[in-house]
């Protein structure tokens, strides 16, 4: 099926996108199922985007209403044999608003400022029926001056905006950024890269360009060349927002300015833009078996997110390093914090990274004040069993290189696969053998914890764990106003073992009024191994909680170097 896309944003300080679909049916076709996705690839989370669709028509070429009925959440059906029309006619337009208002990688906003379009939530496929080389145009205000996209401009107009892809897939697969953002871009062994830049900074001393084009030119070269024509980076810098998403020749990134002038947050945004890029091969192209082709009704649920996630977790911190924006000091600061973040999470006695990944859909996605005491996140677990491995392949005179260039010739010969778990393990073991196999199973699929402070050891790594004892509470306040309320209670920490709640409020600590300011103040002084009686607010009723104040667990100060030459080796510097 040929089909055409116009998007049109006439009053952007009214969230609207107008969208008409005009294509032609085959002349045997009853009715048409037009879909609008429910969930986005890379972000697992059924988002339902058909819920901010309005004014839904469908016409024929010559103006006719055609029969249009929804038959599904997310699905619109076209009837020619239930429309009452004068003459056949195979040509049809269909068009509908939809609001765009929410400002994250996975969904569109669009204000006087600017239009962010996530294609998922705004263009309809077609069920049942493959789509050829569909067009897109844009139609926006004329104070708008850029668009920036990894779409192929097929325009033939300075004024004109269109654009092309081979098929549905890689249409919704290219956002948008529509403004007057900064533009700015670069080339590497030919390629160009485009830059756009959308939101204020602060002053700093920070050069994007450069960093972004040393990780291009690392990442690019050490996987043998890059798999696409044109790569797009859309930066968004608002503050409170972070996150990342993956397309096939371009990313979606957003970053708070105000983390942008800290050497040590800087290095975070330096990590989110290497691994964003770097699922150009690995998630975009090196893939779950589950995920492609794509069913955008359903739940592609999948044991490998630690593969397409947790790899990817790993890779980002190393290929910075490698690249020379980081020491290695700052390097295995960032795997401290990583690890104790690992730590702190009760849940990862309870589920497995395999469980993790296959509940990513009700658990990472949805989190809830029990997300940490049930679950772990594959992101963060994953990264650190492939850190793991990189450091058992060590052992054998491999790396995680050579693991990384066996998944990559493996796609090539088999582009079109996705892999199984038993696929990868086969090339864990063809790259370490079957002992290292054996124990990098037993890290993905059980909840066994690890030795991680004996693996480092032996690389040349020795942990350091501040073991000074200062009270705890277990749980994590969250501040309204100044009202202190829990917000997170950690499993069997004090605040479990005294019955606190989530959503309780603590008005007073043994008679005494408790506020955000004297609740950080107050902590300071509590004793451990000492019982407090804690008044609380819980569903508007006043109760006592009797609380003993705790040790808080030990955390990793830092990961000194015992053997510089042997941890060099080990990380690829």
């Amino acid at each position: 099926m040929k089909l055409s896309y116009k998007m049109i944003i006439e009053t952007p300080s009214t969230h609207q996108v107008r969208v008409i679909i005009q294509g032609k049916k085959e002349s045997q076709q009853k009715k048409l199922d037009f879909f609008l996705p429910r969930w986005s690839p890379g972000s697992y989370l059924m988002r339902e985007y058909s819920r901010h669709i309005s004014s839904i028509k469908a016409e024929t070429s010559n103006g006719e209403r055609l029969f249009l009925e929804q038959t599904d959440v997310s699905v619109f059906e076209i009837n020619w044999e239930k429309s009452e029309l004068k003459k056949a006619d195979e040509s049809f337009t269909i068009s509908y608003n939809v609001f765009c208002h929410e400002l994250t990688v996975r969904t569109s906003h669009v204000d006087y400022s600017h239009a962010f379009l996530h294609l998922p939530t705004l263009l309809m496929g077609v069920l049942g029926s493959e789509m050829d080389s569909p067009t897109l145009e844009l139609s926006f205000p004329n104070e708008w001056s850029k668009v920036t996209t990894g779409l192929k401009d097929i325009s033939t107009e300075r004024n004109v905006f269109i654009y092309s892809a081979k098929n549905y897939d890689e249409l919704i697969d290219s956002p948008i950024e529509i403004g007057c953002h900064e533009t700015d871009g670069f080339i590497v062994d030919g390629v160009t890269h485009e830059l756009a830049f959308y939101g204020q900074l602060l002053p700093h001393k920070e050069n994007f360009k450069a960093d972004t084009q040393k990780i291009v030119e690392h990442i690019s070269r050490f996987m043998g060349g890059m798999p696409y024509e044109k790569y797009t980076f859309i930066n968004h810098f608002v503050p409170g927002l972070y996150g990342g998403l993956e397309h096939m020749n371009s990313t979606a990134l957003q970053f708070c300015p105000t983390q942008i002038s800290n050497r040590k947050t800087y290095l975070n945004y330096l990590a989110l833009v290497s691994h964003e890029y770097f699922h150009t091969w690995n998630v975009k192209r090196i893939r779950p078996l589950e995920l492609g082709p794509f069913n955008y009704l359903k739940e592609a649920t999948t044991k490998l997110l630690w593969l397409a996630e947790g790899l990817t977790s790993l890779m980002d911190e190393l290929f910075i390093y490698r690249a020379g924006l980081i020491t290695l000091e700052e390097y295995l600061e960032m795997q401290k914090d990583n690890l104790n973040r690992y730590y702190a999470v009760p849940g990862r006695r309870f589920h497995s990274l395999d469980d993790s990944s296959f509940n990513a859909w009700i658990k990472l996605y949805r989190p809830d004040e029990n997300m940490n005491n049930s679950s772990v996140s594959y992101y963060l677990k994953g990264g650190i069993v492939f850190f793991a491995l990189n450091i058992l392949l060590a052992s054998k005179q491999k790396s995680i290189n050579d693991f990384l260039k066996l998944l990559w010739s493996d796609y090539q010969n088999n582009p079109s696969r996705g892999l199984t778990p038993d696929q990868v393990y086969k090339i864990v073991e063809e790259v370490g053998g079957r002992e290292i196999r054996e124990k990098f199973e037993v890290m993905t699929s059980t909840t066994e914890d690890l030795d991680l402070e004996t693996l480092c050891l032996n690389a040349g790594m020795k942990f350091e764990w501040d073991k000074s004892e200062s009270p705890w509470l277990g749980f994590d306040p969250e501040f309204l106003g100044d009202r202190v309320v829990v917000k997170i209670v950690t499993l069997d920490g004090p605040a479990f073992k005294a019955g606190l709640n989530a959503g309780d409020e603590i008005l007073a600590i043994n008679g005494m009024r408790i506020l955000k300011e004297r609740f950080n103040d107050f902590a300071k002084f509590l004793k451990i191994n000492q019982t407090y009686t804690l008044t609380i607010s819980r569903l508007n009723s006043l109760q006592t909680v009797n609380l003993n104040v705790g040790t808080m667990p030990f955390k990793l100060k830092m990961i000194s170097i015992s053997d510089r030459t042997a941890v060099e080796k080990c990380l690829g510097k």
